[in-house]
């Protein structure tokens, strides 16, 4: 089911989501979300873009590779500073340059509770750091 979109005039945006408990996620409301990334053709999608307020966010890669991210941790970032133009689901039609780190570090489970340690570089490293600016309350237009 394809989900609407809470835009950024909505206050509710800059709310911090709470941590997910062990096997209480609903497996529809996953379903739900890759549904709706695809209808808008986004790269990722944050709990609280639908009004939900998890620390859960999930990405959908250009190469076909679908990534549940729940309770996620970025516990490092470094590199160069490196600017790109980025945009949002729940702020259509704007895009503006924001700099980001290119190299993260992230701790996360996935559906099944697996824990997973990753590094990540480049246009996913923006993306993951996006999705998590929205589970802590923050908008990329907040680095303007």
């Amino acid at each position: 089911m394809i989900l609407q979109l809470i835009k950024y005039e909505n206050n509710i945006l800059h709310k911090k989501c709470k941590k997910i408990k062990k096997n209480s996620l609903d497996k529809r409301l996953l379903k739900n979300l890759f549904d709706t990334i695809l209808k808008y053709r986004g790269v990722g999608l944050a709990a609280p873009q639908i009004g939900i307020y998890l620390r859960l966010f999930i990405i959908n890669s250009f190469d076909s590779r679908q990534q549940i991210c729940l309770n996620p941790n970025i516990f490092k970032q470094y590199g160069v500073y490196k600017e790109f133009c980025e945009g949002c689901l729940s702020i259509p039609k704007l895009f503006y340059k924001i700099k980001r780190k290119e190299i993260i570090c992230i701790e996360y489970f996935d559906d099944k509770w697996k824990v997973h340690n990753l590094q990540i570089k480049g246009f996913l490293a923006r993306v993951v750091l996006h999705e998590n600016d929205h589970i802590n309350g923050k908008l990329f237009l907040d680095y303007l």
